[in-house]
């Protein structure tokens, strides 16, 4: 109904439509309940003040893995350090300083407690998720609606328009947050088919409400926020795994643990810098515990775990894993005890050491509690030297001539002078370059530099700093720095990598020292240096093939004892990433009469694709189906898998120049579709624009939206400058091990470069960087272009692509996804030798012949060593 001539009221529209369509004929699906505020977990009354507050204010954040594993702990500092870890694993910018994203929970959190006096309510619970609206008003019109109170927020990530939000009051002074799915009735003051049995009348409804227009407009543009908490990701994802650790590395005894008898014994050998070395000396009786058997190998199998308190704070916590072979830990025999080392480093003062030790073939525990007042240094002289003699039990005579870790913890009193190399500034150098090292401790005559194993310059006083040449050509440099006694000894040595990227992941042994004779024990030490963005999972140490010990974390230093005799032996190192797929490792001989020999294995690895004649990749072959050559000779295979679950680094390198600008919207789509069939878990993808200059948009990362993101807003402008943008997306795969692939997008010709496409190539060809370009619209005036983009692919094993339209982008992905999933890795060590065999310096040819007509195989062109 309507009065001639007057056009009907939105608000007589509104209560109309609540009339014909109440939220009662909802389904039951689509509507809220009336009381949409979750009741808050009950907290635990025995919790300390701090951690009930803290289980409040996180508890929108928190899933119910992470709250059970909270509340199982048992002591106060394990709460304190679960709190700092879930905060930590939460920061958007670990690099900085400050925690980001905590810090602006807790500021809207006093807020939120400051106007509604809790967190639990619902416009408490929108303000923590939020911020702050731009706009509030609450409605006075008591006659038609409940006592609203309506937040408009400018757009943000969950609308691109702006939205509202309407909060109802419900009995009490409750207030809740209205879902549209309810319905407008549930907003009104009355129920319409009561009040207004023929339906409601302007007339009856215009002038009771000065606010309606108000009302209407926001109710127009309401967020449904049940979509939004479902589909969109409010928080920072870090999963579980960390939970898993934390929870893994704790010292409280299972339910119902038996025990088994041991004995601990701590000693304090040397001092590192400016921390004394704790070496804990654990006894385990043999017959006390069990073997583990799996499949054809038996071992004894200890996990230690340990925790550190200082000023009854978390400090630190470690773990260590000692898998013994049968015959090597009875070899090892003590009394009948198996021995075990592990050390730490701390700053003198008192502590309370935690201990736990499981004996994992028979599933029984030692645990072990006290206080520990760690002094400034040793507190055993030095041995002078190590005769040898029988070995020792380790608890009953931890120190001394007879000890077998007398000499290793010897090693610890020469370990005062230091010296390090400071980071170069990120980016590619060429050209002149000065580089500085600095050093520590008494002693030192002079330091002397060498590039790429050659010695450049040697200073006897500080400033220790080299000026160095590198040439106009983009290469990776190793730069070594080694301090030096007065007879010519060397005392310390750093190394650094230049040019190679900011991905490195790299392994190196500090001790044992190449040449340097040993003969009961050693030290092996390693510096691992790990990939921006990633985590270490592990290190372990080995002495020929026997593991020794699984370290968890720093300091990576475990005492040897070596097999008696002067025979030649070696320790490995290996380190792996949390991702499970990347690992690095070096080796050093013992005792070896080539003095300053070490160990190095280079094996040629080569992800390797087999298409038909059709261009389709062939899966299903086997190792005899192949053969490698290495400059015209055949090479023996050592490695051969079908690698479908190798992580993959992946890279689109996106023209943004002036010509792309009607074809970028499709070249982005693209792009996404490609991250969202290519990536897993394990895979990590960069996006680099590029138009007069090349510009990091996203770094490595398996999050696709933070990929879209990446991708979003871009526009067209600019010259093309595609060599230097390929050379720098290549630096950053620099140091990145394993499949590893980068997509090329462009329509032009390179106008803006500084470096040449010869650079360009050779650096392609020093980095082992798969490469893929997909050339878009090029007609045959751009016939220098397609050739270009040719060779780049051939020469590293990737393909090309020429396309006339944005929109046969999806195609290309899909074939090259298909071909990265159905690779096979041949791995050999070259006939010519390593970096350090023949030819070093020469780009090797390489070929890959698959014995099975009307197939090709596709792999780098060669490589430098």
């Amino acid at each position: 109904m309507s009065v001639p001539g007057r056009r009907p009221p939105l608000l007589f529209l509104l209560l109309a439509f609540a009339a014909l369509v109440p939220s009662a004929s909802l389904p039951a699906a689509a509507a809220k309940p009336a009381a949409a505020t979750k009741a808050p977990e009950p907290i635990p009354e025995d919790l300390a003040p701090r951690h009930r507050d803290f289980l409040v204010l996180a508890g929108p954040l928190m899933s119910p893995k992470e709250r059970a594993a909270f509340l199982a702990l048992k002591q106060d500092y394990q709460r304190d350090a679960f709190v700092r870890k879930f905060w930590q694993v939460r920061d958007p910018f670990p690099q900085t300083a400050v925690n980001e994203f905590q810090e602006r929970w807790e500021g809207r959190a006093r807020l939120a407690r400051e106007k509604y006096g809790n967190l639990t309510e619902d416009r408490s619970r929108i303000l923590l998720w939020n911020g702050e609206p731009a706009h509030t008003f609450q409605s006075h019109c008591s006659e038609i609606f409940l006592p609203l109170e309506i937040w408009t927020y400018d757009k943000n990530e969950f609308s691109r328009t702006g939205f509202s939000l309407v909060f109802v009051q419900t009995a009490g002074s409750t207030w809740r947050l209205f879902y549209p799915s309810e319905g407008i009735s549930a907003l009104l003051a009355f129920d319409v088919r009561t009040r207004y049995p023929q339906g409601p009348t302007p007339d009856l409804i215009e002038g009771s409400c000065a606010q309606g227009s108000d009302i209407v407009s926001a109710l127009g543009s309401t967020l449904d926020w049940s979509r939004v908490e479902e589909k969109v990701k409010l928080v920072p994802q870090v999963g579980e795994e960390w939970l898993s650790t934390f929870s893994a590395y704790s010292t409280d005894l299972p339910t119902g643990a038996t025990a088994f008898p041991a004995q601990l014994a701590w000693t304090f050998p040397g001092r590192y810098g400016n921390r004394t070395v704790v070496q804990g000396l654990l006894s385990v009786p043999k017959d006390e515990v069990r073997t583990a058997k799996t499949a054809d190998f038996e071992s004894y199998d200890f996990v230690i775990d340990g925790e550190v308190l200082r000023k009854e704070e978390l400090f630190e916590h470690f773990r260590y894993r000692f898998t013994l072979p049968v015959k090597e830990a009875e070899a090892q025999l003590q009394e009948g005890r198996i021995p075990l080392v592990f050390q730490r480093y701390l700053r003198p003062g008192p502590y309370t050491l935690i201990v736990k030790i499981e004996d994992v073939g028979g599933k029984r525990y030692f645990r072990d509690e006290r206080e520990l007042d760690v002094p400034a240094g040793a507190t055993l002289p030095p041995p002078a030297a190590t005769a040898p003699g029988p070995v020792a039990a380790v608890p009953g005579n931890p120190a001394g001539p007879a000890d077998p870790l007398a000499e290793a913890n010897a090693s610890l009193h020469a370990g005062d002078q230091t010296i390090r190399l400071l980071a170069p500034p990120e980016g590619l150098m060429t050209g002149k370059a000065r580089v500085e090292a600095v050093t520590t401790g008494e002693g030192i005559a002079r330091v002397t530099f060498l590039l790429n194993g050659k010695p450049v310059l040697s200073k006897a006083r500080p400033p220790y700093s080299v000026e160095l040449s590198l040439g106009e050509q983009p290469k990776i440099h190793a730069l070594k720095a080694v301090a030096l006694g007065p007879g010519g000894e060397e005392l310390a040595q750093d190394e650094v990598f230049l040019n190679a990227g900011p991905h490195r992941f790299s392994l190196r042994l500090i001790e044992p020292q190449p040449g340097k004779t040993y003969r009961q024990s050693l030290r092996a030490q390693a510096e691992v240096k790990v990939p921006e963005g990633e985590a270490l999972e592990r290190v372990e140490f080995y002495l020929n093939e026997t593991k020794v010990a699984t370290l968890y974390q720093p300091p990576f230093a475990q005492p040897i004892v070596l097999p008696p005799g002067d025979k030649v032996t070696y320790v490995r190192a290996v380190a792996y990433l949390a991702d499970g797929g990347n690992s690095t490792e070096d080796t050093v001989l013992v005792n070896s009469p080539l003095a300053g020999e070490k160990v190095q294995v280079d094996l040629v690895e080569l992800y390797t694709s087999v298409v038909d004649r059709r261009g389709r990749p062939i899966q299903g072959l086997g190792k005899t189906d192949f053969k490698v050559m290495e400059d015209g000779a055949e090479q023996q295979v050592r490695r051969f898998d079908l690698v479908k679950d190798v992580p993959i680094y992946a890279g689109v390198l996106l023209d943004t120049s002036g010509s792309m600008d009607t074809s970028l919207a499709e070249a982005v789509k693209g792009a996404l579709g490609f991250f969202d069939k290519v990536l897993t878990p394990k895979d990590r993808a960069v996006v680099v624009t590029f138009a007069d200059k090349p510009n990091l948009v996203v770094k490595f990362t398996n999050n696709r939206e933070v990929l879209a993101g990446g991708l979003a807003n871009l526009t067209a402008d600019g010259n093309t400058s595609l060599y230097d943008s390929l050379v720098y997306t290549l630096y950053l795969f620099g140091g990145i091990k394993g499949k590893r692939a980068i997509v090329i997008l462009t329509d032009g010709k390179d106008d803006k470069s500084r470096y040449k496409f010869s650079e360009a190539l050779e650096y392609a060809r020093r980095t082992g960087v798969s490469i893929y370009a997909i050339g878009l619209g090029l007609n045959t005036q751009d016939a220098d272009v397609r050739l270009k983009l040719e060779k780049l692919a051939e020469e590293t094993g990737g393909r090309h692509f020429f396309i006339e339209r944005a929109a046969e982008l999806d195609t290309v992905y899909k074939e090259i996804e298909s071909e990265l999933r159905s690779q096979y890795l041949l791995a050999y060590e070259s006939s010519q030798g390593g970096s350090s065999g023949p030819g070093k310096d020469r780009f090797r040819i390489i070929e890959v012949k698959v014995d099975k007509p009307g197939l090709t195989a596709k792999t780098l062109r060669g490589y430098y060593p």
